[in-house]
């Protein structure tokens, strides 16, 4: 029997237009499967909504490729082939009644892009100080590139 101080917590919540059928919230974090391993994180995400929990997000989720920070795996949303696998995703999680919720992340000037390969862009450019001390310079956004990133 629990205590009745914390019956608040299994009551649903109303969220916007949803419904979470609890207050259990996991937050966005990345457990280093990412794009590399999407299997792996589908399943920690059903887990969690076996569980019950009531919302559940995914990792961090790097919208475009100059904004990826390997050496650490997190999952991509740079093109249209990205998609599957966050669907896998939402779909485990909804699966036994929990809302799914995606974090997007754009890194900017934390971004070394390793694997990417492309120029780090930033509100200010500037050196990067990367995990692995390469040297990497962020080039400073104009407007045409935070159009193209918003698209």
């Amino acid at each position: 029997m629990r205590d009745p101080r914390h019956d608040i917590l299994f009551e649903p919540l109303r969220i916007g237009p949803k419904l979470a059928k609890n207050r259990f919230y996991q937050v966005p974090h990345c457990n280093g499967g990412g794009y590399r391993d999407p299997s792996a994180v589908v399943e920690m995400r059903r887990t969690k909504a076996e569980g019950g929990w009531g919302v559940i997000f995914t990792e961090q989720t790097e919208i475009h490729p100059t904004s990826e920070i390997t050496p650490f795996i997190e999952q991509h949303l740079w093109e249209d082939k990205d998609i599957p696998a966050l669907a896998r995703m939402a779909e485990a999680m909804k699966s036994h009644g929990a809302l799914a919720g995606i974090q997007l992340a754009y890194s900017g000037i934390n971004g070394p892009n390793l694997y990417s390969r492309e120029v780090p862009l930033a509100v200010t450019g500037g050196p990067i100080l990367t995990f692995t001390s390469d040297p990497v310079q962020a080039r400073t956004m104009d407007r045409q590139d935070i159009r193209d990133l918003r698209h």
